[in-house]
């Protein structure tokens, strides 16, 4: 009984497994790219000076895996239209119009079909979308990477950027302070035509050419260092390499019916064998008449279950 039983469950399991619709895979692999120079150097010169430095928001294989599975990625996914313009993703997993904006809702959804793995060796990170229509699988791999690259990379250049805006600023207050020291010594050059050495007015006259002198100087600073600025935005823009395209024919995922059969027939042959030395061992047990087998035959009859059955007997 217990083999004929652990052979019907094993071909319902096998054929179950065959009836279900061929999946395909989308896979491609990824690997993130940063310029780490600048960040090396400036913590090897705070690690000299005994001090930390945080280099801020770093690209890492990690972070790009929470992006890849974040909700506000797979949310966005979920609601983008697909190329025929008249349904979105999640309208095509679902089947029906979606008119629920329930964003947990949609990235639940997508990450069941989503698989991301990474190597932590070589950093490279393999994104995998398995569904049975091989078009859509497609269109959700190449979107969730795009859209986690660009959240990243927006994300990655938040500080430089901020950065590289105050320069612009500093800039701004420094042309018009040189602006206005200029102004100031042509107005004093205009009213004063002949100018008397070791006079009064010419100590005015050296001032306001001091006052010129360091509003360049501090105008020629400024533009330097927004150059640089502009330099580090560019160094600190990560960018996203795909190694591995998407190919022109998605692969077929194997139903793997064979291995499904005899792994459901394994397990349902242990479950019911001890199963049924369960049950033996019970069955003796209360056939027994002793004191030990009185007292379990009173333990089993308190069970509520037992218990019912007891009264209606």
């Amino acid at each position: 009984m217990i083999i004929v039983s652990s052979i019907i469950l094993a071909l319902l399991a096998g054929g179950y497994a065959a009836m279900t619709p061929r999946k395909f895979k989308a896979e491609l692999s990824l690997t993130p790219v940063v310029n780490n120079k600048s960040g090396t150097s400036l913590s090897g010169l705070a690690a000299i000076a005994g001090a930390t430095l945080n280099t801020g928001y770093q690209l890492t294989p990690a972070r790009m895996v929470e992006l890849l599975k974040s909700r506000a990625v797979l949310a966005g996914v979920g609601r983008s239209t697909l190329p025929n313009g008249r349904e979105t993703v999640i309208d095509r997993l679902v089947g029906e119009k979606y008119t629920r904006n329930d964003e947990e809702e949609i990235a639940k959804r997508l990450d069941r079909l989503l698989s991301v793995l990474t190597n932590k060796e070589t950093g490279t990170i393999a994104v995998a979308v398995q569904y049975q229509d091989s078009s859509l699988a497609r269109v959700m791999a190449a979107r969730i990477v795009d859209s986690a690259s660009q959240k990243f990379v927006r994300t990655s250049k938040a500080q430089a950027q901020q950065l590289r805006i105050a320069q612009e600023g500093r800039v701004e207050a420094a042309r018009n302070q040189l602006a206005a020291a200029e102004e100031r010594r042509r107005e004093f050059n205009f009213a004063n035509r002949a100018v008397p050495s070791f006079s009064a007015i010419s100590v005015d006259r050296e001032r306001l050419n001091r006052e010129v002198n360091f509003a360049e100087q501090v105008y020629t600073q400024a533009v330097t260092d927004r150059e640089s600025a502009y330099a580090r935005e560019l160094e600190a823009t990560p960018t996203v390499v795909v190694q591995d395209p998407l190919p022109p024919v998605l692969p077929k995922v194997r139903k793997r019916i064979v291995m499904k059969t005899v792994i459901a027939g394994f397990v349902s042959l242990v479950v019911l064998s001890i199963g049924v030395l369960v049950l033996e061992y019970l069955r003796r047990r209360m056939s027994v008449s002793d004191s030990e087998s009185d007292r379990f035959k009173e333990a089993v009859s308190h069970l509520p279950g037992l218990k019912r059955r007891t009264l209606k007997a």
